[in-house]
């Protein structure tokens, strides 16, 4: 986890005279982790194209989806480079939507692959994430 911010833009130059450099550190910045789950949906996406490149650790991206017809509560998962694995189960994603809703910032990483797991379907194996609240 980073500690820094890298400061780009014109505010740079008037901070110059104050700082040295142009990274401020955050002492306070941390992640709160809030729950360890299972992606839902992985065979009505595309999971099974993103396996080829997914690993343990990477980042994923969370989007709410309010207009989803079946859960107005939706989470999608993505990649980063933005293909649809799934979702957030539905029984996880109350509070979770309600705090992106409010504007905190979650993110996420796979935990693991396993294909073994009572969730793998269709070939696909399951892929677990870590979800936390970046403050």
């Amino acid at each position: 986890m980073s500690t820094e911010l890298t400061v780009t833009s014109v505010s740079a130059l008037l901070m110059a005279k104050t700082f040295s450099d142009a990274r401020l550190h955050l002492p306070f910045q941390r992640d709160i982790f809030l729950l360890e789950t299972h992606v839902a949906g992985l065979q009505y996406h595309q999971a099974r194209d993103a396996l080829i490149s997914l690993k343990q650790s990477a980042p994923l991206k969370l989007r709410r989806e309010t207009e989803n017809e079946h859960d107005a509560l939706a989470i999608g998962i993505f990649t980063s480079d933005g293909q649809k694995l799934g979702y957030v189960p539905r029984h996880r994603n109350p509070i979770l939507a309600r705090l992106m809703d409010a504007g905190k910032a979650l993110i996420a990483s796979v935990k693991c692959i396993d294909a073994n797991s009572r969730y793998a379907t269709d070939g696909i194996p399951e892929i677990r994430l870590d979800i936390s609240l970046r403050e």
